[in-house]
C-alpha cells in the first residue's frame, strides 16, 4: 500500500471514530435532557423527586466497546459499559469514549485527553454538571496481541519478568490519568477492573486476533501451559491495580472482575473468542460493578 492511500485510509478511519463519538455524545445529550424533562415536570407538579442516576463517563478498549454480537457479527455494543446501563435502580446512563484496541497509553495520550477536557468542562452534557465517576478499562491491549511475544521466555522459561515492564507503563498510564483527573475533575471516583482468566485457543473475531496463541505456540507452549501463563498475567496486573485502589489519595476503586467467567467456549459465560466474552458474559461482569459502585454512590444504583 502507497504513502497516499495508507494516509487516506487512516483519515477515513479517524472520521468514522469521530462520527460515531458525536452520535454518542448526541444520544448521552438527548438522555440527561429527557431525565431533566422529567425531574421539571415532578417538581411543577410537587411530586416527590425520584432518585438521580449516576452520570457516568467511561473510557477504555473493547471491554467497554465491543460492537458484535455473540457470532462475531458487527452488532449493537454488547461490552460491559451497554450492560451496565440496564442494571441497578436506578440504572446509571453513561458517555461512551471507550474504543476496541485502545492500549492504555493511548486512552491517557494527549489527544484523547483534550477530548476529556472537552467532555467534562461541558456542563449541560450531565445530569448534575459533571460526570459523577469515571470507568476505566485499560491495560489488556498493552501485553496481548503480536507483542505478547516479548513477554514470554523461551525453553519453558514461562511469563518473563519482562512482562513487569507493560506493567509499569500501564501504572504509569493509571497515575496519568489520577493526575488529569485531580486537575479537570477534583474529587471524581474512578472505578476500574483487571480483566478475566482469557483462554489462548486461536480465536479470533472480525479480521482481528488471535492475540495470545501465535506468541504462545512460537515460544514451545502448549493449551495448557497457556492457560497458566494467562492467569499468571491477569494476576500481576491485578497486583498492580489493587496497589494503585490501596492509596486512598487516587480515589480508585478496583472491581475484581477474576473467575466471572469460565475457561471455555460454551455459553453463557464462557468465551466468545481469545479476549472477549458473549453477551452473557459481559452482563455478569457489569453486575460484578453494582456493589462497588454502590460502597461510594449509596441510593444511586
Amino acid at each position: 500500500m502507497d504513502e497516499r492511500r495508507r494516509s487516506d485510509l487512516k483519515s477515513q478511519l479517524q472520521q468514522q471514530v469521530e462520527d460515531e463519538f458525536a452520535k454518542r455524545t448526541n444520544e448521552h445529550r438527548a438522555k440527561v435532557h429527557a431525565i431533566n424533562a422529567r425531574r421539571r415536570s415532578r417538581q411543577n407538579r410537587k411530586l416527590k423527586a425520584t432518585a438521580l442516576p449516576l452520570d457516568l463517563l467511561a473510557i477504555g478498549d473493547s471491554w467497554y466497546d465491543y460492537p458484535l454480537n455473540d457470532f462475531g457479527v458487527p452488532w449493537t455494543n454488547q461490552d460491559i459499559v451497554a450492560k451496565l446501563q440496564t442494571v441497578g435502580n436506578p440504572s446509571p446512563i453513561i458517555l461512551p469514549r471507550a474504543l476496541h484496541g485502545n492500549h492504555m497509553t493511548t486512552t491517557i495520550g494527549l489527544n484523547n485527553q483534550k477530548r476529556y477536557v472537552i467532555d467534562i468542562q461541558d456542563s449541560t452534557q450531565w445530569l448534575s454538571g459533571k460526570p459523577d465517576a469515571i470507568l476505566v478499562s485499560g491495560g489488556g491491549d498493552d501485553v496481548v496481541g503480536d507483542s505478547f511475544v516479548i513477554y514470554l521466555d523461551y525453553f519453558d522459561g514461562g511469563l518473563s519478568t519482562r512482562l513487569q515492564g507493560a506493567i509499569a507503563s500501564v501504572e504509569a498510564s493509571y497515575q496519568a490519568l489520577f493526575d488529569f483527573r485531580n486537575l479537570h475533575a477534583p474529587n471524581t471516583p474512578i472505578f476500574g477492573h483487571c480483566y478475566d482468566y482469557a483462554i489462548p485457543n486461536g480465536v479470533g473475531v472480525f479480521f482481528q486476533g488471535p492475540w495470545l496463541q501465535p506468541s504462545l505456540n512460537f515460544t514451545g507452549y502448549n493449551y495448557t501451559d497457556g492457560l497458566t501463563i494467562v492467569k499468571n498475567t491477569i494476576d500481576q496486573l491485578y497486583a498492580m491495580l489493587s496497589g494503585l485502589a490501596s492509596v486512598k489519595k487516587n480515589n480508585f476503586y478496583l472491581v475484581d472482575t477474576r473467575g466471572t467467567l469460565t475457561r471455555d467456549t460454551l455459553q453463557p459465560l464462557g468465551w466468545a473468542n481469545e479476549i472477549h466474552p458473549y453477551s452473557a458474559g459481559f452482563l455478569a461482569l457489569a453486575n460484578k460493578f453494582l456493589p462497588v459502585l454502590r460502597s461510594v454512590f449509596s441510593g444511586r444504583i
